[in-house]
Order: structure tokens, then C-alpha cells, then sequence
């Protein structure tokens, strides 16, 4: 078992609000959909381990006892507790839909990535820039997001809060078609015939139009809601 990590209040935020609060466990063996108090457990028992799929919001009675290891009876493992999870957010999709500030508060974090708040000089990876604008897309599109499911634009029931998300969609399909020019005209290249090659040259009019793309996304997102970055990371 690793050292204990903190979990991101960012991540903590997504968690308890698919579940809206409730335990996993009280539901599937009590039918209890009540909020609960509660924490963040780490289904496999290791603390450094802070991935989405490992992680669910228990009650406190549910999580101590969840955590607690027994030499005779069986308790409930990580595979049941992964199902259990399963269930209730599928009723809570159902039965208990996110408020439109929350939903667009979930969505717009998305956008605190280094695919759009790295000056484009910078870019470490420009395969996985373009792959972060697609993945981005299809949560604000689908609710997807790091292997969870989130609410999706089309659970907002403002039209014109929904609208305004998809500006944000239109924009980032805007931003990739934008990349994909560069790369056409070898504004952006490859520095060699390698595919698996990391290294790009990138012209400044390229960088510019990236960046200047990339801060009025930022600009209309915070402006939809303060949850989202409003600029570039500070790097210098």
C-alpha cells in the first residue's frame, strides 16, 4: 500500500455529487436513498490510489465497516461495492437529477486541464492536446469524464444554460479543426518521419492563434460559471 494521498476537492466534488450524497451500500442492502454523512472510500484499501474507478462516497458506519478486515465473516468486497455504486448512480441519474448550476459547475472543471491552459510553446504533447480536446467534447456531449459518469449537457434543463454550453462545444470543435489546419499547412510539424516522435515545430503564428483560440474558451466557460479556469497557468 502506497502513501496516503489527498484526493482533489475537485474530484471529492464530482463524487459526492453523482451520488448526491448517498451511500451505495444503505441503498442496495436497505433500499435506503436517504443523504447520508458520510466520506470517500478507496475501494481496494489503499489510500495513494486516487483513481475515479477506485473511489465511492459510504456512509460512515458503511465505510467503517468496509474497511474493517474480518478472519471469519465475509464482508462486502470491491467488486459488489463497484456494483452497488453502479446501481445508485443509475437511480440518482433517474430519480434525483443535479440542480443546472451543479451540472455545469461539474462540466466547466473539465476544462482545468494543461490542453487548454498551457501557452501552446509549451505543449509537452501535441497528440495528446488533440486527444484532450476530443475527450473534452465528448463529456460536455455525453457526461463521460476520466472513466465516471457525470451529467451531461442534456440533463440541463435551462435552454438557455444548455445553449450556452454548446458555444463551449462549438468552440472546442472550432479549436481542433484549428489544430488540424496547422498541421495540414506544416505550421505545426513533426520534426521527423517517426510517428512516435514527441518533438513538434511550432511557428509563432500558429502559437498565437492557438492561444488567442484557447483564452476566449476560457473566457466564455468562466463567464457560464466561476467553477471554470479563466487563464493560462502561470509558468513563467
Amino acid at each position: 500500500m502506497g502513501k496516503r494521498k489527498k484526493i482533489p476537492a475537485g474530484l471529492i466534488a464530482d463524487i459526492t455529487s453523482a451520488c448526491r450524497r448517498r451511500c451505495c451500500i444503505c441503498f442496495a442492502l436497505d433500499k435506503d436513498d436517504k443523504e447520508k454523512r458520510g466520506q470517500i472510500a478507496h475501494l481496494d484499501h489503499d489510500s495513494s490510489n486516487n483513481e475515479p474507478d477506485n473511489l465511492a462516497f459510504l456512509c460512515l458506519s458503511h465505510h467503517d465497516d468496509y474497511d474493517t478486515r474480518r478472519s471469519q465473516s465475509k464482508g462486502i468486497n470491491i467488486e459488489e461495492a463497484k456494483r452497488y455504486r453502479t446501481e445508485l448512480l443509475a437511480y440518482v441519474t433517474q430519480a434525483l437529477p443535479a440542480p443546472d448550476d451543479e451540472i455545469i459547475a461539474a462540466l466547466m472543471y473539465t476544462l482545468d486541464r494543461p490542453a487548454f491552459r498551457t501557452p501552446f510553446h509549451y505543449e509537452s504533447s501535441l497528440p495528446r492536446f488533440r486527444d484532450a480536446i476530443a475527450e473534452t467534447i465528448d463529456t460536455l456531449n455525453t457526461g463521460r469524464f476520466r472513466g465516471r459518469q457525470i451529467s451531461s449537457k442534456y440533463q440541463i434543463r435551462d435552454d438557455n444554460l444548455r445553449w450556452e454550453v454548446d458555444r463551449i462545444v462549438t468552440a472546442l470543435v472550432a479549436l481542433r479543426a484549428a489544430f488540424d489546419k496547422f498541421l495540414r499547412t506544416g505550421d505545426v510539424r513533426q520534426c521527423c518521419d517517426d510517428p512516435k516522435c514527441s518533438v513538434y515545430f511550432i511557428n509563432d503564428v500558429a502559437a498565437r492563434e492557438m492561444d488567442r483560440r484557447r483564452r476566449a474558451l476560457l473566457e466564455l466557460a468562466h463567464g457560464l460559471h466561476p467553477n471554470a479556469p479563466r487563464h493560462f497557468y502561470d509558468l513563467d
